[in-house]
């Protein structure tokens, strides 16, 4: 079986190794990237590959910066999150909606008007409207406060260090909230985990929305205000733009967090707190999305194939890998799903893949002290195991490989190792 000669040739590949294969991590540090950033008129900005989370390349990623209206992809997420389900009503309260978060767009709600959670988050995301987000957040945990240590847990779980949040609507010091701000990269991440929830991603893509509930905003037609669906026009020959959320203070600037993909499946994340006008800043993050398009088609820059529905699986890079090498397929609202049981065809695939250093695109740790070319060197079973596992991550849960690796004894040589995959697989 070509599997078991795949699995063959990685046994003796990983034990005979001299050399450990290094591919160098670009963006772990900010000025370290394959392209040069272009200088931009902002406080900071950070273009991401939402499928691996690399910052690919940016201006001040790790500055201190504010999220402005940003921050409720945050407040989306810990509402998805809740488990309140979408068709639940949700009343509003005088107190609340008539004194909304200080320096804040209201659509101008009424207190004992009903909508459900769906309306409320089609309100807050795509007008930006910070009473509709407020009742949301008083409905769900009580508090305006609570709703706020709510998005904070979940940055904490997002393993983001240098953002807080204490208001669910992103006003900043402007408005007298100190403990709202991030930073560019932070706040790409913010939105790379957005984007994965399905009302989010749904929501932010629409143009226009029309109110339905018991209330003065029942019949109200209200439009995104990503300018990209309804008057700044972009390069739609290298992407579309599917989300996510604009944002604006004296504090932040003129902040626009954009979601693209291309026909490949290839989906960035343009995170751009400018300083100039709102115009500006959808003219840069245009410039910015087509430039890295640009360098990916002439081979200067590496994007990553993936699906948004398996973004953090604990396997996410294999599904990435498969991807990259056409083993399997976005469908067409670009998910993808693994059958429980892999073939063995494409076990063999995704090996052949993991093996071949321009897809990996990741190092190869491992201690090859003390193993030589010789084929009576041997190792441990579980050494054999971990180090596979180390240079195809994932792989030794796939069954049909790990049928394979049971099928060794504790001490193997590479001689008794190619013997029994090759016997095997006649």
């Amino acid at each position: 079986m070509k599997l078991k000669k795949y699995i063959a040739a990685a046994m003796t590949f990983l034990i005979t190794a001299s050399q450990v294969i290094a591919v160098s991590a670009q963006g772990s540090n900010s000025d370290d990237y394959e392209i040069r950033a272009p200088h931009m008129y902002a406080h900071a900005y950070a273009v991401m590959d939402a499928n691996s989370g690399k910052v690919l390349f940016g201006e001040n990623v790790d500055k201190k910066i504010y999220p402005a209206s940003t921050a409720k992809l945050m407040s989306a997420i810990v509402a998805v999150e809740s488990g309140t389900p979408m068709d639940e009503t949700i009343k509003t309260k005088s107190k609340i909606v008539h004194r909304t978060t200080p320096g804040t767009y209201n659509l101008g709600m009424n207190g004992g008007e009903t909508y459900t959670l769906s309306n409320l988050l089609h309100m807050s995301l795509m007008a930006s409207a910070a009473d509709a987000t407020d009742t949301m957040a008083v409905g769900i945990y009580n508090s305006r406060s609570e709703f706020a240590k709510k998005m904070n847990e979940k940055v904490k779980e997002l393993g983001l260090t240098k953002t807080s949040f204490d208001n669910p609507v992103g006003s900043d010091i402007g408005g007298g909230f100190k403990h709202t701000y991030s930073t560019a990269r932070e706040m790409s991440e913010i939105a790379r985990y957005a984007m994965t929830l399905e009302p989010i991603r749904k929501i932010t893509a629409k143009t226009r929305y029309t109110i339905k509930g018991k209330g003065s905003q029942n019949g109200r037609q209200i439009s995104n205000t990503n300018w990209f669906y309804t008057q700044y026009p972009y390069n739609k020959k290298y992407f579309k733009i599917i989300g996510s959320k604009t944002g604006t203070t004296n504090a932040a600037g003129y902040v626009f967090i954009a979601t693209a993909v291309d026909s490949e499946g290839h989906e960035l994340i343009c995170s751009y707190f400018g300083k100039e006008s709102k115009n500006s800043t959808f003219k840069w993050i245009n410039y910015l999305l087509t430039q890295a398009f640009k360098e990916y088609k002439k081979g200067h820059l590496t994007l990553t194939k993936g699906a948004y529905n398996v973004r953090y699986d604990e396997d996410s890079l294999i599904y990435n890998r498969c991807m990259t090498a056409d083993i399997v397929k976005q469908n067409d609202t670009g998910k993808v799903a693994f059958d429980e049981t892999i073939t063995e065809e494409q076990a063999s695939s995704i090996i052949e893949a993991g093996l071949s250093p321009e897809l990996t695109g990741t190092r190869i740790h491992g201690d090859f002290d003390g193993i030589t070319a010789d084929s009576k060197a041997s190792c441990r079973k579980d050494y054999l195991v971990n180090t596979l596992s180390q240079a195809l991550p994932g792989m030794e849960k796939v069954s049909p490989v790990k049928s394979v690796i049971n099928s060794l004894p504790d001490t193997i040589t590479i001689e008794n190792a190619v013997h029994l995959t090759g016997a095997a697989s006649r």
